[in-house]
């Protein structure tokens, strides 16, 4: 066989279109990949001999697609000699529709908000402030530092309201003037209330407006100081007492 030459003149005939001096290895490509069809031309670059088809030259045969068995049936179907390759057309046919599924009956949606989870959240707040506020009363008493406490000490005429404990759950209250014995109606009262009561009994008597002390226990509760500051601080303003402070005693020792 002739060595192919190094390149051609192509001529696309379908597009009436000629491309010169393509080298040989550019045709093959074209070929293989069906750009340039058997019945383009192709002839040597640079020569003037008449134009060959593609599937005439030896060098560029073996490029050429091959057919494949679908066009084989097309072709022979086109020209009368083999059977209609177009499948023949299936009627449509109507599947039954599914049954349904057994299973639970739907339940209608309840358009009622649950309020459990609310009552929930307020149960736990509830909870968490009543043990903040029990927390709260039995913290021991917290009172600033008193200036005039050796002053009141040595006063005569200083009233002194003292919170004691009778036993591990009841308070009592006792008032009594300088360093003088409560009386009797003014000790071991159970309220607030009668101790204030005992003062201004005491206050009547009284030549000036007195000091007044609070000495409380230092493991009781600091609502007993604030329940009887509450009462003070009017008292003060009408000038009935001179001041009132308080101070912390300390639990006797057992």
């Amino acid at each position: 066989m002739a060595k192919p030459p190094k390149a051609f003149d192509v001529w696309f005939v379908s597009a009436n279109t000629v491309y010169k001096g393509v080298p040989y290895h550019v045709v093959a490509d074209w070929t293989s990949q069906g750009r340039l069809g058997a019945s383009d031309m192709v002839r040597p670059a640079g020569t003037e001999v008449e134009w060959g088809r593609v599937d005439a030259q030896d060098g560029l045969t073996d490029y050429l697609p091959r057919p494949t068995a679908a066009r084989s049936v097309w072709a022979e179907a086109e020209s009368g000699v083999g059977p209609d390759p177009t499948p023949a057309a299936h009627e449509p046919v109507e599947l039954p529709e599914p049954e349904p599924v057994p299973g639970k009956p739907r339940i209608e949606e309840d358009d009622e908000v649950d309020m459990i989870p609310l009552i929930d959240i307020s149960m736990v707040l509830l909870v968490f402030f009543i043990i903040i506020r029990a927390a709260g009363a039995l913290a021991p008493v917290d009172v600033p530092e008193m200036v005039y406490a050796g002053e009141l000490a040595s006063d005569p005429f200083a009233i002194t309201i003292n919170v004691d404990k009778a036993d591990e759950f009841t308070v009592v209250y006792s008032v009594r003037v300088g360093q003088n014995p409560a009386r009797s109606d003014h000790d071991r009262l159970p309220t607030p209330e009668a101790a204030i009561a005992a003062l201004d009994a005491l206050l009547l008597e009284a030549q000036q407006p007195p000091e007044v002390r609070i000495a409380c226990r230092k493991d009781l509760p600091n609502d007993r100081v604030s329940e009887l500051q509450l009462e003070l601080e009017p008292r003060f303003k009408k000038r009935q007492i001179n001041s009132y402070v308080a101070t912390v005693v300390e639990a006797p020792k057992k």
